[in-house]
């Protein structure tokens, strides 16, 4: 990866065992005092260099597999522009949910045989907008979907491989079960409604405008225990092994296994060698039972996480019976996830004066201080990993949280009126490229227009409101958004 990609260790002994714990320092506090006095804070900061990084781990875990194989990257984690053209670099394929989605991965000219589709409405109407933008590996997850899926196929003469997601109803222990029985994801292997796999599949095979192309299932996030893979790809060896009796030409192309590869935040995760080692038997075996197939293996949170870093300038602190409350300027509205999810990042102080990152040298216990955030919420507080040093948590000073990269920007939101912080990317040279401009509180107050118009008769002037609603009526119909500039 060149010596761009810096990820230096910290060391923590736990109750049982010693573990090495990695933060992604890949700029220096030099440089990151640099960049603050440039761009202000709080700051994103994203390294190319580990989004290559992390997609290379990703595919190398799984080289036991004997089929092809590919990454798909579930866009939604974070969507930001730069981080989708360095992907395309690594002949990434692209997963989305959404037109909005679709918008951006057009904008940056990713071609239509990368993406797959996974839609949740399943609407008539936005199948035949998918398919007129050239996407034709598309997954169905109700029976209603695989209909409305047709329709779109007959509207625009558009045959597309159609996949089926399935909700394997296995146990599954993560931070974020997407697997579980009656769950809102995908449709059972069998069941007494049309809504089962069983039924779509006959469907599909019999069905002029559309091509079966094989299964998706999601299990969750942060899956450290694998055995629900195990036990997903038992259940699907049977499944098909029970269709091919009714089918007996029954053939799959593919099967895309989802996300679920951990990220570390707090404690230690299983590699993504680690993980594949426990069912990549499983894997041959499906394909030895039911015919070679091409594999996917779909990540969000693994894929980006651990190549950003938010950068907060500590503002206020207050101590009392033996605790110290640390205030800086970022909040939830950057990070949700340490509000929805308790999310537990690492972080560390940076020294603004001697451009060094403190270590551990405090009369306070790391249990009693306390980082919150800028927002007038009870929920603005930022809980601290096992490997949080905020030692030396001085006003001025300031701390990075690390492996932001996932749920972060794609989340940020105007509560209390609060701006978008500006967006850096450490390119692969080493240079420093500004991919995204932060926001003004006069930006900010666009979202809010009718709020933010006047006075209560500015609703009583017609020609204002014409104008206004013009930039709306007057947009070509198609994808949303277009004329935005995000990169």
């Amino acid at each position: 990866m060149g010596e761009n990609f810096q990820i230096q260790l910290i060391e923590k002994s736990l109750k049982t065992t010693t573990n090495t714990y990695a933060l992604n320092r890949f700029v220096k506090p030099s440089q990151i005092l640099d960049l603050v006095s440039q761009y202000g804070t709080p700051m994103y900061l994203i390294d190319e260099n580990t989004l290559h990084f992390k997609a290379n781990e990703l595919l190398n875990a799984y080289s036991k597999y004997k089929g092809p194989k590919r990454i798909a990257y579930s866009i939604k984690a974070n969507f930001i522009p730069s981080i989708l053209r360095s992907f395309m670099k690594d002949g990434i394929t692209f997963d989305l949910t959404s037109l909005g989605e679709l918008y951006f991965l057009k904008k940056c000219n990713i071609e239509s045989e990368h993406i797959i589709y996974t839609s949740i409405t399943e609407e008539e109407e936005e199948y035949v907008q998918v398919l007129r933008n050239g996407i034709t590996k598309v997954v169905v997850s109700s029976f209603n979907g695989m209909t409305n899926l047709v329709k779109a196929a007959e509207k625009t003469n558009i045959k597309p491989q159609t996949l089926i997601r399935i909700n394997p109803e296995v146990s599954v222990k993560a931070e974020i079960r997407a697997s579980y029985k009656n769950g809102k994801f995908g449709v059972p292997f069998n069941g007494e409604t049309i809504d089962s796999a069983f039924k779509i599949v006959k469907h599909i095979v019999n069905n002029e405008f559309l091509n079966f192309d094989g299964f998706h299932f999601h299990l969750g996030s942060q899956i450290t225990n694998f055995s629900c893979y195990s036990n997903t790809f038992s259940k699907l060896d049977a499944f098909i092994s029970k269709i091919k009796k009714d089918i007996p030409s029954f053939t799959i192309n593919t099967i895309d296994i989802g996300g679920g590869t951990p990220v570390f935040y707090n404690q230690p995760v299983p590699t993504p060698k680690q993980m594949a080692e426990n069912y990549i038997t499983k894997l041959n075996q499906l394909a030895d039972d039911h015919g070679i197939f091409e594999l996917i293996i779909e990540s969000g949170r693994f894929l980006v996480a651990e190549s950003a870093i938010l950068l907060s300038r500590i503002v206020n602190t207050k101590e009392y019976n033996g605790h110290k409350i640390v205030i800086v300027d970022a909040g939830y509205h950057v990070l949700l996830d340490s509000a929805l999810m308790k999310q537990e990042y690492p972080q560390e102080v940076i020294d603004s004066n001697n451009t060094t990152i403190y270590r551990k040298n405090s009369s306070f216990s790391p249990k009693n201080i306390h980082v919150a955030g800028r927002l007038c919420d009870t929920y603005d507080v930022f809980p601290l990993s096992e490997v949080s040093n905020l030692d030396h948590a001085r006003i001025g000073n300031y701390i990075s949280f690390y492996n932001v990269g996932a749920y972060s920007v794609v989340f940020n939101m105007p509560f209390h009126c609060q701006t978008k912080p500006p967006i850096v990317m450490k390119t692969s040279s080493g240079d420093f490229k500004l991919v995204r401009k932060g926001t003004t509180y006069e930006k900010t107050s666009l979202i809010l227009p009718c709020l933010c118009s006047g006075t209560p008769d500015a609703r009583s002037r017609p020609g204002r409101r014409r104008r206004r609603e013009g930039t709306v009526r007057d947009r070509p119909r198609g994808l949303p958004g277009q004329g935005g500039s995000h990169d």
